[in-house]
């Protein structure tokens, strides 16, 4: 064979494998980036799942806290915490804490929101069983779906609809207003039963407030460091809390170190909670990042009854059922529309 017709076959080879060859590389690559995404959310998921574990343990320091401080003041020492360490993580980091300037009206949202639910849930915590107000408050991912549709354009069908009026159901359930359920004539049990019902409303509101915080997290996405959130979650918290606790409360001085050191624990447990919530929603879709904050119910029963000794009644654990599966079942039917929106 001569040189010529070497070189005519060699040409012919490789004209017909080099388009074979690119195919192959970029499957592989376009493979690559599947598994190296579904790695990210999975990580994303373990993160909110830690977050529910900070966030219930802080719950439960809250619950303690409760019976020799007010709500606000419980607040201020939880956002004083946050931002001490949250300024250290910035440091250590290198990351400017205010963030890049055309999202800090956003970051300003978010703190501002997640402010003004944390108030409200840490009323409903010293006012409520820790099961009841964690369970109401965690209707947020119901919440986080409907903001999410109108603000993201993510999906919302007639399936989160009905999902999201049986949460109402399950919200009636815990609270067992008397007009429904019956109860006592006296005048004092009636004056319980409204403030059963505000803290319940409580309850209520911030986890609307709460959707909103997720959201903005979710708009924000990489535009901001996870530890910047935290500093301006801490920062707006340290504002606010302390103009509530003036309008509506009176502050108490801590005695002893015991005191001294549930407020730290507060503020420490949230602190970790934020950070593994804000580094989790960046890295995982909404729908599935916000039912595993779930688990955070499961750990608030748990604690209600190994160290509270609050025993729910049958009204409570019907309630928390029906919420836990209907925002269960909307976050499992949001992991299988966004699987099948990537096929």
């Amino acid at each position: 064979m001569s040189n010529k017709e070497s070189s005519a076959t060699i040409n012919i080879h490789s004209n017909e494998s080099t388009p074979l060859m690119g195919k192959s590389g970029s499957a592989r690559s376009s493979q690559l980036v599947i598994d190296q995404q579904k790695k990210r959310e999975l990580v994303g998921l373990s993160y909110m799942t830690l977050s529910a574990l900070g966030f219930s343990t802080m719950s439960l320091f809250v619950k303690l806290s409760g019976t020799s401080f007010p709500s606000f003041e419980i607040v201020f020492a939880r956002s004083v915490v946050q931002t001490f360490f949250s300024l250290i993580g910035c440091a250590m980091l290198k990351i400017n804490p205010l963030g890049q300037p055309g999202v800090r009206k956003w970051l300003l949202l978010r703190g501002l929101a997640g402010t003004l639910g944390l108030c409200l849930f840490f009323y409903s915590i010293t006012q409520l069983p820790l099961a009841d107000a964690t369970v109401v408050f965690f209707l947020g991912p119901a919440f986080t779906a409907i903001l999410a549709s109108l603000v993201l354009g993510e999906a919302f069908s007639l399936f989160d609809a009905v999902c999201s009026v049986s949460c109402m159901i399950g919200v009636t359930l815990v609270s067992k207003p008397q007009f429904l359920f019956g109860g006592g004539e006296p005048m004092e049990d009636d004056m319980d039963e409204w403030q059963r019902l505000f803290a319940i409303a409580c309850a209520l509101v911030g986890a609307m407030m709460s959707a909103v915080a997720y959201v903005t997290v979710r708009k924000i996405g990489r535009g901001a460091h996870f530890m910047v959130h935290v500093v301006y979650f801490g920062l707006v918290s340290a504002i606010v809390s302390p103009i509530g606790m003036f309008f509506f409360q009176t502050a108490v001085v801590p005695q002893g170190s015991y005191e001294y050191g549930m407020l730290l624990l507060v503020g420490l447990t949230a602190f970790i909670g934020q950070c593994f919530l804000n580094q989790g929603l960046q890295m995982a879709p909404a729908g599935p990042g916000t039912l595993m904050r779930m688990n955070d119910v499961v750990f608030a029963f748990l604690f209600g009854i190994l160290i509270l000794h609050e025993y729910p009644d049958i009204y409570s654990i019907s309630g928390a059922s029906i919420i836990v599966l209907m925002t269960s079942a909307m976050g499992i039917h949001k992991i299988y529309v966004h699987q099948k929106s990537k096929k």
